[in-house]
């Protein structure tokens, strides 16, 4: 594509499919600037939902990528545990 004088447009960002361009680096960032009081698992997480690969995760927090697989292992197995209940107790463990 062509621009107003005649030069041809470079795509801006990698360009390997799935990989993250500078639009998401910047809005993950923005992303992570309002989560300063969760732990990197928590980020790790997060930025794994919206689709960065574990090697880019590790690039933004500074890390590896077998901590931020570590991490996601981590926060996924607390995410499926729920709090266990008796039939018929409430939570505050009286009777119904």
């Amino acid at each position: 594509m062509a621009s107003r004088n005649g030069d041809a447009d470079e795509e801006v960002g990698p360009t390997r499919k799935g990989a993250a361009t500078i639009q998401d680096r910047i809005a993950a960032f923005a992303m992570l600037d309002g989560m300063k009081e969760a732990t990197q698992a928590q980020k790790s997480l997060r930025l794994s939902l919206v689709g960065f690969t574990n090697s880019e995760i590790a690039q933004m927090l500074q890390t590896t990528p077998a901590v931020v697989a570590q991490n996601l292992y981590n926060e996924r197995k607390k995410a499926g545990k729920k709090p266990a209940t008796r039939k018929g107790v409430t939570e505050e463990g009286s009777a119904e």
